[in-house]
């Protein structure tokens, strides 16, 4: 299948961390050897520290792809559905908590959704007393676009069905674009999860709903808080656009893979899901060299360990791959101007 996206957008799309978090939880929960799944996907735990930064989706599909393959569990997205909880999506969770019909949080949904990831599209389609609440997944990956998107619509029916204040849910049927599964048996699987028909092979993936359903009150309306919360989403809305550029995300993979001691140009490549040679000439384009990176976060290390760490100037020289510890205090005087000594005392001081 022929992309439309070309390499740049392709490579622009990132996820939160948050979420990425939740998925190798659950993997964990399930009894995965998580750190072998996480060695193929080229993810490391301290570039997840932060909740609502941001992890290229390339990487979430080298993650739900090698974890697919260790569970030897074709539903795998399906069943980590199961587990979720409106909080693992961040604000966007939480707005989904306070809203006060189904079509508010579709709404919601819509219009934040990119603070989640940048991997899917939600839309609503209408018909005669019905209408299909759409999940489009972005990704050209065939095995992750079916665990996405399964993973997708188990959350929707878990998650946002769930809280309203009729229930059962108002399933009339759930489409996939995808195929049915291999194993003929495994239909009954999707039988006990959505309570509903299945069909695959749709025109879309989407949760068929009867179009009153729209309209239905949710448990625990908050307009106050909604208020708030969309507020915040606004911000970081605005915020993602401005910080959520190749440079700040190869920073934020060049970080972790210096403090790994990992820091080759092939590596980085890896870790934000390129080519070399497309990391190359994305780095040209912003007027950056790969070694104009390193030096500066690797500068940036270096007044983090002096200033925090009682460690020797030797040690620090060694923990950032020096081969000698004066090759690392001619590069410090020229990068910032002093001696490491003289920069440690002065931070005393």
């Amino acid at each position: 299948m022929e992309s439309s996206y070309d390499e740049s957008t392709e490579n622009s799309r990132t996820v939160r961390a948050g979420l990425v978090r939740h998925l190798i939880a659950s993997a964990v929960a399930s009894g995965l050897a998580i750190d072998q799944i996480m060695d193929t996907a080229h993810l490391n735990l301290e570039s997840l520290a932060d909740p609502n930064g941001r992890v290229p989706v390339a990487t979430l599909e080298h993650l739900v792809c090698a974890a697919t393959a260790t569970s030897q569990d074709p539903l795998l997205g399906l069943h980590m559905s199961e587990q979720a909880d409106a909080t693992d999506f961040g604000v966007v969770g939480h707005l989904r908590l306070a809203c006060g019909t189904l079509r508010e949080i579709i709404d919601m949904t819509m219009r934040y959704e990119r603070l989640v990831g940048d991997f899917g599209l939600t839309s609503l389609s209408y018909g005669p007393g019905s209408v299909l609440w759409c999940w489009d997944c972005l990704s050209d990956n065939p095995l992750f676009r079916r665990q996405a998107t399964e993973y997708i619509m188990g959350c929707w029916l878990s998650i946002h069905l769930g809280m309203l204040q009729q229930l059962p849910p108002p399933l009339l049927a759930v489409h996939f674009q995808h195929g049915p599964p291999s194993d003929p048996g495994l239909l009954t699987e999707y039988q006990r999860i959505f309570g509903c028909p299945v069909h695959f092979s749709q025109r879309e993936s989407a949760l068929a709903l009867p179009i009153d359903a729209l309209k239905r009150p949710l448990s625990h309306p908050d307009s106050e808080l909604q208020g708030v919360l969309e507020s915040h989403a606004r911000i970081l809305i605005e915020q993602q656009s401005q910080a959520d550029t190749f440079i700040n995300r190869a920073r934020t993979q060049l970080r972790a893979l210096l403090r790994q001691g990992d820091a080759s140009k092939d590596s980085l490549a890896s870790a934000l899901g390129i080519s070399s040679r497309h990391l190359h000439r994305q780095l040209r384009r912003e007027n950056f060299s790969y070694q104009q990176l390193v030096n500066e976060l690797r500068l940036e290390l270096a007044r983090l360990y002096l200033a925090n760490g009682s460690d020797s100037i030797e040690a620090v020289a060694f923990r950032l791959k020096f081969s000698e510890s004066q090759s690392f205090i001619r590069w410090f005087r020229k990068m910032a101007g002093v001696t490491p000594g003289q920069y440690r005392k002065s931070i005393q001081n």
